[in-house]
């Protein structure tokens, strides 16, 4: 079961999703948590400002003091001691006056830096079903043997986490019984061994992983809408929740655009032939979307329209294509080098299109590489 950032938005949606973890008795589930609602943006431009704002000001940035306020407030409201937090809350403003004084944030200190916000999540929902006598255990996944590459800011699972993570688990089941509460989004770099996220959505990714290395029955992924919706409901208000889709279905419409799952969740299922759940958790009795690796195509082909904005397209001309092999894997081959992910390509005799994600485009190395 994942829970995503505004399911645990405040104290009273925590003890709703503690409500929901707790009307499956008959369930032994894992669950995955988000961030507390918007804390992960707030960690992001807490640690811009501080690369500006110079160490005496560190400790006066206003979104560390959203986020020690709604930290404090909801263990408070909660009933719960303001230890389970209060180290955390004091080291995170000691990383911001390092970075401060320093005047830099690399992509690895900011790993770090957003981890503090499933880190406290986890712990605070921990205690909390502890507090209502159902035994739980926090994990931190970089911790519970989740193993990434060591690209900062978007790492990827390394095979190694699969046995590890459910060696780890059972072993953990068999000595004690506890619900498992799992920080999503993170890892461990595998050479650097510093903490690593899995990209924007990542608590996704977790939960599938988690499903695969378990071989469970069934992944629910519990999110703030009634499932995959036909589109996104803010163009269109009459969207509608898709009732089944396929891994493949799934994985396309995140590619391109819908906020529902992260792109790269599918895998894990897909792989270990396990059954995803989108939910809504503010509607728990909508029945969602259910995602395996085949549908009953009659019912429904189209599914889903989404949305790709901030596009650039590259066109690339040039005569020394005419009756050439090994001009299109030329230029993948820089693209690959660069790391850049090419969305779709169109060509003709003498051109070729792609569209590219604008962020990397201008980059010095590519145009040395294209010119």
């Amino acid at each position: 079961m994942k829970f995503g950032g505004s399911s645990l938005a405040s104290a009273a949606r925590m003890r709703e999703v503690a409500d929901l973890v707790l009307s499956f008795p008959e369930e032994t589930p894992v669950v995955v948590l988000s961030a507390m609602g918007k804390t992960t943006n707030n960690l992001l431009l807490a640690g811009e400002k501080a690369v500006s704002c110079g160490a005496p000001k560190a400790s006066e940035i206003d979104e560390l003091a959203v986020i020690k306020e709604l930290h404090l407030r909801t263990i408070d409201e909660l009933g719960l001691d303001s230890s389970i937090v209060s180290g955390f809350l004091d080291e995170l403003e000691q990383l911001l006056k390092g970075v401060a004084m320093m005047k830099e944030l690399t992509l690895r200190t900011r790993d770090y830096l957003v981890s503090f916000g499933e880190c406290m999540s986890t712990r605070i929902f921990s205690a909390y079903l502890n507090k209502l006598g159902k035994k739980a255990r926090q994990y931190d996944a970089f911790d519970l043997g989740f193993i990434t590459t060591d690209d900062f800011t978007n790492a990827d699972i390394l095979e190694a986490t699969y046995p590890a993570v459910a060696k780890r688990l059972h072993g953990d089941w068999i000595d004690d019984p506890a619900i498992p509460i799992v920080t999503g989004f993170l890892g461990k770099g595998w050479k650097s061994c510093a903490v690593t996220t899995l990209g924007r959505g990542g608590s996704d990714l977790t939960a599938t992983t988690i499903g695969k290395a378990l071989g469970l029955r069934e992944i629910q992924v519990w999110k703030d809408v009634d499932g995959v919706l036909t589109c996104d409901p803010n163009i269109y208000a009459n969207a509608v929740p898709v009732p089944y889709l396929t891994f493949d279905e799934a994985a396309e419409l995140a590619y391109f655009g819908a906020q529902v799952l992260h792109p790269q969740s599918m895998r894990p299922a897909r792989e270990g032939g396990i059954p995803v759940r989108v939910k809504n958790s503010y509607n728990r009795h909508a029945p969602g979307t259910v995602i395996t690796k085949t549908r009953d195509m009659r019912k429904s082909i189209l599914t889903s329209i989404v949305l790709k904005s901030n596009i650039t397209m590259l066109d690339i001309v040039s005569t020394r294509m005419l009756g050439q092999y090994g001009f299109l894997a030329k230029v993948f081959s820089i693209f690959e080098d660069l790391g850049i992910s090419v969305d779709s390509v169109a060509t003709s005799e003498v051109s070729i299109s792609l569209t590219l994600d604008p962020s990397k485009l201008w980059s010095r190395e590519l145009i040395q590489q294209g010119a």
